[in-house]
Order: C-alpha cells, then sequence, then structure tokens
C-alpha cells in the first residue's frame, strides 16, 4: 500500500475497516470471469448518482492523488470480460431526468414523469423489480449514502408515490420485507417528525427488523433476519466532512462498510439483488461543490472495491455500474499559459477540508436538517460581514478570499444577489463559482443534465448490457437473467414542448408551486437545489 493510499484510509477513517475486514480491498481489483451463458446467483447495481464524466474523471486524478491509483471503475475498462456502454436515460416527459424517474426506468422498465415513483401518468401503478425478485425467493439489499427514502433506492422497490412521499415509501419498504436497507432518514420513521405520528420502528422490529441507529449498533449486527439501519436524521455525511470529524466516523459507518457488513449477511443466500447508491455525489454537484462529489466518487469506488471483492470470492455475480444522470456537469478548465495552472488548482482540492453545507451552518444559513422554528423563535441572523465570510471560507478550503469577493457573494447568502444565468442565481452555485478561483472546476448550473451516461458491466449477463441502451433495459436484462417473465405496461413519450414566455417568471412560478406541495423541502427550497 502507498504512503498515499494509506494516507487517505487513515484520513477517512477506512484503513481500520479494511484491516479488520478479510478478504482485505486490493489496490487494482480484477472482475470475475464468467462462463458463455451463465447466469448471475448474485446482482449488484451500484449507482453514482448524479455523476457527469468530468466528475469520473477528476475523482480518477484525485484518486491518484490520494490513494496513489487511480479509479476501479476506470480499471475496470482494461479487464477482460468487461463491458462498457452508454445509456440514455431520459424521462417520460423530458430528455432530463431526475432521480426517481432515472430510477425506475431500471426498476420498472416503463418510462415515468419526473417526480413520481413506478407510476403512469394514467394512474397505472408498476410492478417494481424488488417486489418480483421477492416473488421468486431473491433476497434485496438497498444501500445508500441519502435517506433510504430517496428517490433512486425508492425506484426499485415502491411504487404508486410522489418521489417526495418518504413516509409513505418508508412503510412500502415493511410491507414489501425488503431484507435489508441501509441509509440515513430516521426523521420518516419516528412518530415526532412524521405527519400521520405513526411510530414506525417498533413495527419494523415486529415484523422481524434489526434497527440499527449508529455504527457501534451496526457493528455488533447479527446475520439473522432483515435489517434497517438509518444513521443520520437526514442524508448521511458528505465524505470530505466524515474525513475530518471524528465524531461522524464513530457514529455513521462509510459506504465501503455498509456495503461490505450487506454483502457478509447475503453471501450464502442462494440469490440476492442489491442496489448501492453513492448518493451524495449528486447532493454535492447541485451545491457546485466539487470537493464534496469528488471525494463521495471515490467513496463509491472504494464500495465498489468491496463488490469487486466479493465477485472474486463468488463469480456467478453480476456487477452493472452506472449513473442515473449527470449533474451540474463540471469541468476543470485551463487557466495560464498553456493551461500550466490548471493542475496547480486542481491540487488545492486536497486542502479542503469542509463541504458547502458545513461552510453555509457557519454562515447560520439553515441546512437539511434545519427544524421549524417554535412559534416567538427568531432564527439566528445569517452573516453578511466580508470579513466574516471571507474567514469562514479560508477555514474551511484554505482559499484566501478577498474581501471583494466576499461582498460580491454576501447579497446572494439573503437572496439578493443578481447572477445573469437563472440556473446560477444562488447562493450554492455563487460559492461554487467563487471556489472555483481556488480549485479550477467550473459548472454549467445546479440541475441535471441531458448527457448520456457511462455504464460498465461484469460477470455472467455482462454482454446483455453492450453497445448504446436505454434505461429501460436494465429491468428486461435482470428479469430474464432472473428467469422472470413479466412486462409493465407503459406509455409513449409525450412532451410539452411549449415555451413560455418569460423563462425566470416561469421557473419561478414553478419554485413557488413545488414550495408549496414540498413543503417538507427545505433545503431545495432555500438553497434552490434543483430535486
Amino acid at each position: 500500500m502507498s504512503l498515499n493510499r494509506r494516507r487517505f484510509f487513515t484520513r477517512s477513517g477506512l484503513l481500520a475497516a479494511a484491516t479488520a475486514a478479510a478478504p482485505a480491498v486490493v489496490d487494482a481489483a480484477e472482475p470475475g470471469n464468467a462462463k458463455p451463458g451463465q447466469k448471475p446467483r448474485h446482482i449488484i447495481h451500484l449507482v453514482a448518482d448524479g455523476m457527469a464524466m468530468a466528475t469520473l474523471s477528476m475523482a480518477d486524478h484525485l484518486s491518484r492523488a490520494v490513494r496513489g491509483r487511480g479509479l476501479s471503475w476506470m480499471n475496470l475498462y482494461n479487464q477482460p470480460g468487461t463491458v462498457g456502454s452508454l445509456m440514455d436515460v431520459r424521462s417520460l416527459n423530458s430528455i432530463v431526468t431526475d432521480s426517481s424517474a432515472s430510477s425506475c426506468a431500471w426498476g420498472s422498465g416503463s418510462r415515468i414523469v419526473n417526480g413520481t415513483v413506478n407510476i403512469l401518468p394514467d394512474g397505472t401503478v408498476l410492478t417494481p423489480l424488488y417486489t418480483l425478485f421477492g416473488q421468486q425467493g431473491w433476497k434485496r439489499a438497498l444501500v445508500t449514502t441519502t435517506e433510504i427514502t430517496h428517490a433512486t433506492p425508492a425506484g426499485f422497490a415502491a411504487s404508486g408515490l410522489k418521489r417526495e412521499a418518504a413516509e409513505g415509501i418508508a412503510v412500502q419498504y415493511m410491507e414489501r420485507g425488503v431484507e435489508v436497507l441501509l441509509g440515513g432518514g430516521q426523521k420518516y420513521f419516528d412518530a415526532a417528525r412524521r405527519k400521520d405520528k405513526r411510530a414506525l420502528l417498533p413495527d419494523y422490529q415486529a415484523a422481524g427488523y434489526q434497527v440499527f441507529k449508529t455504527a457501534k449498533e451496526f457493528a455488533a449486527a447479527k446475520n439473522d433476519g432483515k435489517w434497517l439501519g438509518i444513521f443520520s436524521n437526514s442524508h448521511l455525511p458528505f465524505t470530505v466532512d466524515w474525513n475530518h470529524d471524528a465524531k461522524n466516523r464513530e457514529t455513521v459507518p462509510h459506504l465501503a462498510e455498509l456495503t461490505r457488513k450487506a454483502l457478509a449477511k447475503l453471501e450464502n443466500e442462494s440469490h440476492f439483488i442489491m442496489q448501492v447508491e453513492g448518493g451524495r455525489v449528486d447532493h454535492g454537484a447541485h451545491m457546485c461543490d466539487a470537493v464534496a462529489a469528488l471525494y463521495d466518487q471515490i467513496a463509491f469506488d472504494e464500495a465498489l472495491d468491496v463488490c469487486l471483492d466479493f465477485q472474486k470470492r463468488n463469480p456467478d455475480t453480476l456487477l452493472v455500474i452506472t449513473t442515473d444522470h449527470p449533474t451540474g456537469n463540471p469541468g476543470l478548465s485551463g487557466f495560464g499559459s498553456s493551461y500550466g495552472f490548471s493542475s496547480a488548482l486542481f491540487t488545492n482540492v486536497q486542502r479542503v477540508k469542509r463541504s458547502f453545507s458545513e461552510i453555509f451552518k457557519r454562515l447560520n444559513v439553515p441546512g437539511p436538517d434545519s427544524l421549524p422554528l417554535a412559534k416567538g423563535q427568531i432564527p439566528p441572523p445569517i452573516e453578511q460581514d466580508p470579513k466574516f465570510i471571507a474567514d469562514t471560507i479560508r477555514e474551511a478550503t484554505d482559499y484566501q478570499v478577498s474581501l471583494e469577493k466576499a461582498a460580491a457573494f454576501a447579497p446572494f447568502l439573503v437572496r439578493k444577489g443578481k447572477a445573469q444565468f437563472t440556473l446560477m442565481n444562488s447562493n450554492v452555485a455563487q460559492l461554487g463559482q467563487l471556489i472555483a478561483n481556488h480549485i479550477g472546476i467550473g459548472w454549467t448550473g445546479t440541475a441535471h443534465c441531458s448527457d448520456f451516461v457511462p455504464l460498465v458491466a461484469t460477470g455472467p449477463g455482462a454482454e446483455r448490457f453492450r453497445g448504446f441502451i436505454l434505461n429501460t433495459d436494465v429491468f428486461r436484462h435482470y428479469t430474464q437473467l432472473a428467469g422472470i417473465d413479466f412486462k409493465n405496461p407503459s406509455l409513449p413519450i409525450k412532451e410539452d414542448l411549449k415555451v413560455g414566455p418569460d423563462l425566470d417568471n416561469e421557473l419561478q412560478k414553478e419554485k413557488e408551486k413545488e414550495a408549496k406541495e414540498k413543503s417538507a423541502a427545505l433545503w431545495e427550497q432555500q438553497h434552490w437545489v434543483a430535486a
């Protein structure tokens, strides 16, 4: 193990986990070789949510710096038996998909409208993949760094809901008996936080689930029965914050550890299907926070290492590694004569020790776990003093922000800034542009993008994923490999191509409508981040 790799593991807390676990993660994992026509007994679907191609490229560069090797994802392209392809992930109503529609295309074989979970516009409820696999005796697992009820895991196991109906999704998971559920989202199981005041955790325990809320509890998990692990009130911490906060490391397991223990539990099962999501790659990109996105991409790669190691021991395992859509389309730009400054600026990524979420906390900007104010309670004022802003950013990123730049950024903290491009008219986007002067990484916006996405498959059945495929093909391949003869109904693509008279006004109307419909989506409201 190289010094840089050891330093990364030590800093992230993964060294101890890797040392304690057997077998250890190797530096350059190779896929198992499948026989022609072999059917998998295990299917692992890995999703780096919101990953753009540039995110993958830059994470590979960063990985070489902090781990002494490139991403295992990239290494797979050079391995025999690996299939690389491109996938069209559009939704039923738009060239640009959201996470729910993208996951549901994999999970039902039908394209749906953005914002919904396995339901067609005419009200037809679709049968999700995990229901079909459960009927055939396959064990099922969902592992994520987001709330466990979030869009991507829900697309494989829930149906007939809006994507924000997290409380209902939590109930459906239990009713459908999904055997392993690991992620965040405690608030959706807590009677004090649920709108229906239902105490869901006792119901889960009565249904045979062990419930874990901390890393210590999870470490003592028994492999019998079903698992519900919810390790944060909302999403799990960004990896960059997890790396630099001992309390996070004590209470929240890393994605690689969640994946390793889930596989250890399932390894002796005759058949299982598991979705592993690096969900906070997307959240970092929504916030134009390149450092958060890149370190979470590396954390996802550590989980991939665990799966590749499992595949070596169990060559009848199919791995499919992909993303649901790109977000923000970041890029390391050329700076200086002959672009000679770009590499030097990119090294500054390693000097950043806090995500934008943590920076905003220090500026008193409400975050995703903010509770509603009590009656008569006055919120603390958002910090707008240029010196305080500059000092806060410097402490978090090692960037010596000028008072002039800090003063220009301050109005965006209270929604009084005036960016020319609507999608950049937010505090997160403007902080991303500010930090771009330090790390060289710019953004096209805070929203999802329409690009085709990469997919890599290895193991029995991988040959089915060759070429240019549709997102709906994934469902068909999985069901056929499992011997399941089922097809959900579908509707033809139908887009509303009318253009509003004023984009700014139309987008503002949409935001106001969404704010009313999604009253719980405090983070998205306050930061103007597209869901």
